[in-house]
């Protein structure tokens, strides 16, 4: 079943990109899914949720919310976060309005709307250099990128042992080694 899902989602992102695409390898990356972050949310969390613990909790069967600290692109913030099992899944943070205004899928087990998944390469998870974006303040150095197809929905990609430029995104060639690291939803984004 593992690899039937590996040889599946292989085929989805060959089908979407340009160039070759690189399969996921089961020790990077998880193929069992738990949830899926599409445009509309995760579970029955999505735009107008209250953001109080039981309505959060609708994320995942099982869920357990927690308080966390955690950075956002601009600064660290404490928030709620679902567990499943003991494994962090997504951190939510609230709007004015008392609702949730902003979702960050960081768990394997979690699926973009693509089939995007943490520990990807941005080949793996079919976005190019035109897509992205140089992050700022804490994300510093890093590539946020427009999901394919999505509007509310962004891949954030950290280059492991990068030493800049961070005034700019990336060259080409640094992006190769870039990996998923968070998925991000945000209504209208």
């Amino acid at each position: 079943m593992a690899r039937l899902t590996v040889l599946l989602l292989s085929l989805a992102l060959a089908s979407c990109g340009s160039g070759a695409v690189e399969p996921p390898s089961e020790d990077r990356v998880s193929v069992t899914t738990w949830l899926v972050m599409t445009d509309d949310g995760v579970g029955e969390v999505a735009h107008g949720t209250p953001y109080r613990g039981a309505a959060l909790a609708g994320v995942a069967p099982g869920a357990e919310v927690r308080s966390i600290e955690t950075a956002k692109e601009d600064a660290t913030a404490w928030t709620h976060a679902a567990f499943v099992g003991e494994v962090q899944a997504v951190q939510f943070f609230e709007g004015r309005d008392g609702t949730v205004a902003e979702m960050h899928g960081v768990a394997q087990h979690l699926a973009g709307p693509n089939g995007e998944r943490i520990g990807m390469t941005m080949r793996q998870a079919g976005v190019g250099r035109r897509d992205c974006r140089n992050g700022r303040r804490l994300w510093r150095g890093m590539a946020v990128c427009r999901a394919r197809g999505s509007k509310n929905i962004e891949l954030v990609f950290a280059i492991p042992q990068y030493d800049g430029p961070f005034d700019r995104l990336a060259s080409a060639e640094d992006l190769e080694r870039a990996e998923l690291q968070r998925i991000v939803w945000r209504p209208n984004a």
